[in-house]
Parts: C-alpha cells; structure tokens; sequence
C-alpha cells in the first residue's frame, strides 16, 4: 500500500486574501497561453472560478494546494487527481498540461451543474518528515489547528500528498532542467519512435503494448495521448484503434456531430470524455452523464433499459457504448501519463548519463 498524508488547510483566507488569489490565477493564465489571452480562455477561467465559489470552502483548499506547490522546496507533481482538466490549476501551476488545447472538459474534473468537493494529489520527492515540515512552515492563522496527521478522517476535505514517489524522486533531480522543457523537441519523440531502448522511459518497460505502439507515432504530443490509452485499456479494440490511426480507413456510421467526437481516437471510444459528450448530444446533463458512464463501466445491465431508449434515434450507438464507454478512461488522467512518458524519455534523450545514474540510484534505495 502507497502511503499518503492527508493535510486540512489551516491557512489564514479572508476576502482580502481571496481577491489576491484570483488575481494571482489571471495573472497565471496570461503567463500561460500569453499576453493576448483569448476570450476562450477567459471565460473558462472565470466559469471554473464561479463554479468553485459554490462549493463552500473550495477557494480556500484550492489556494492551500497553490501554496504547497508554490512555496515548496522539493519537486511535487500531480498525482492520482483529474485537476489536469481544470484550467485554474494550469495557470497556478499546479498541473503541467494545457487542457483547453488538450480539449479537457473540466465536468470531468467538477461538474458545473452539480459542484461538489473534488480533491487534488499531488506526489513529492520529499520523505513524510520533510514534507510535513515544509508545510507547517507555511504561514498558519494564528488560531488554526497546525494540522497534518494520517489520522484525519477520510470525510474530511484535504490535500492528500504521496511523499517519496518513485517518478517525483526521480524528476526531482532534474527541477531545473525541466522548467523550461519543450513539448515540441524533435530529438525527443526520435527516441521514443525509434524505440530500440526505452528502458526508463515511464511505462515503457521491455516488451509493453506501448512501446510497441510508439514505433507507430506521429511525433508530437497529442498523438502520445491515445496511444497510452489504447495501451492501458485492457480490451480488443485498442489493436482496431492502432490500425485504423495508420491506415485503415473506418466507415461513418453515426450522425456528424457523434462521428466529430470519434474522430479524435479514429471511430473508438478510449475517453471518459467521449461517454460524456456523447450522453450530452443526446440530452442529459452532466451529472446524469457521469451517472451512466458508471452503469457502463460498472456493466449494471440490469440498469441499461433505463438508457437505452435515450439513444433510439443513433442506431448502433449504445451496443458501442456498452462495449468501448466502460472502458475508457479520464484523457485528463491520460494527459498526465503522457507527460511523464515524454518528460522522462526527454531526460533519457538530452541527459543520458545524470538520468541513468538517478534511475539506478532511486532503484538501489527502493531495494
């Protein structure tokens, strides 16, 4: 079992303090895609601010988790969260990948017509004591509770935060190097296409269904994004979506706006987020789109009749639901995946030696 500590915020937050806050997250957006911030980008950022005001408390968690990760001395990186579908949490740099170019629907992350507490992880290269440390030297209210125990109740709204993380350990010797890494470097995706040694590369270990698929890649990020999903989903179709990504023609078989949402994975379903636009063209809500995604994956068959209806005008459509929407994925949790794929074989390509060297180092503490 992984462990964890969970802690509850007890930093002072009063209204002065949260003008403040939003005022770093719009700053951040502009750092983020840019001076010219488009009105896209703006209005998702002030929806996603709105829709957390809703949630009783929320601002404040969020500005804990924005200071733990701002003021920290040690490498952190999400973990174990859908934050990465939220564009607040990129402008704060709390996660690392752009969910509005990403296509990342943030009711995947907190559903804006029924917001409810959604917590953030976040792994560190710090052990349990350093961690701990760091974070009571964060300026507390005067009349908090300095509180960071295992003890808290699992009901109760916390950072949750993995010390020790084997890929946290490892990015955390190259912070530096990675601050301004690029997406888009060509000598990079030329080693994971390649991919005659990949050993260190994250979830590329010898003779993965990956590292197959990558040999079959278009070299740029978004592409590693499907192709890590296709490679986890434990189920036929991820070969179908493979051959079809390079070179087999599918037919239409559906109306152009369910066809325009297959298009992305070449006519199947790998992502959480098709379930929901899908179940969304056909009239539910967000919240009643998380609801079937879960009769699917769930497989309650019993409850299928209940849906099936709903899908009457798209022939075909729910049989494919029911055999590719339970297995899919969250892309925001792919998204990340992803990046530590590129991250590390990034380190592997431009660093070789310091990167082995760490590897073995964190492989001989762990033994």
């Amino acid at each position: 079992m992984i462990e964890c500590i969970r802690f509850r915020s007890v930093l002072a937050f009063d209204e002065n303090v949260k003008e403040v806050f939003i005022s770093e997250i719009r700053g951040g957006a502009i750092g983020r895609w840019g001076g010219s911030i488009t009105p896209d980008v703006s209005e998702r950022i002030e929806m996603e601010i709105a829709t957390f005001e809703q949630v009783e408390g929320y601002m404040e968690y969020l500005y804990f988790v924005w200071r733990v990760v701002y003021d920290s001395g040690y490498y952190i990186m999400p973990y174990r969260t859908l934050a990465h579908a939220s564009a607040v949490c990129y402008a704060l740099g709390i996660t690392e990948v752009d969910p509005i170019r990403l296509g990342l629907d943030f009711d995947r992350f907190m559903q804006t017509d029924k917001p409810r507490f959604a917590e953030i992880g976040l792994a560190t290269n710090a052990t349990k004591s350093q961690i701990q440390t760091e974070i009571m030297n964060l300026d507390f209210d005067e009349d908090g509770e300095r509180l960071g125990e295992r003890e808290l109740n699992e009901n109760v709204p916390a950072l949750t935060i993995y010390p020790s993380q084997r890929t946290a350990q490892l990015l955390g010797y190259f912070r530096d190097k990675l601050e301004y890494m690029p997406f888009d470097d060509q000598a990079t995706y030329y080693t994971l296409l390649r991919s005659n040694d990949l050993t260190g590369v994250y979830g590329c270990n010898d003779g993965t269904v990956l590292q197959e698929y990558l040999t079959q890649a278009k070299p740029y990020f978004d592409d590693l994004i499907p192709l890590c999903a296709a490679s986890i989903i434990d189920y036929p179709t991820n070969h179908i979506y493979i051959s079809r990504k390079y070179g087999v023609v599918w037919e239409s078989r559906f109306t152009p706006d369910i066809e325009m949402i297959l298009s992305e994975t070449c006519g199947d379903i790998l992502y959480n987020e098709q379930v929901y636009a899908i179940a969304e063209l056909v009239g539910y809500t967000p919240s009643e789109a998380e609801e079937f995604r879960k009769v699917l994956s769930k497989r309650k068959r019993l409850e299928y009749n209940n849906h099936r209806r709903r899908f009457s005008k798209h022939k075909g459509l729910f049989r494919k639901l029911i055999n590719e929407g339970g297995w899919s994925l969250p892309k925001a949790y792919i998204a990340e995946y992803a990046r530590l794929l590129y991250t590390t074989a990034y380190l592997k390509t431009h660093f070789p030696e310091e990167y082995t060297r760490a590897a073995m180092c964190i492989a001989a503490m762990d033994s």
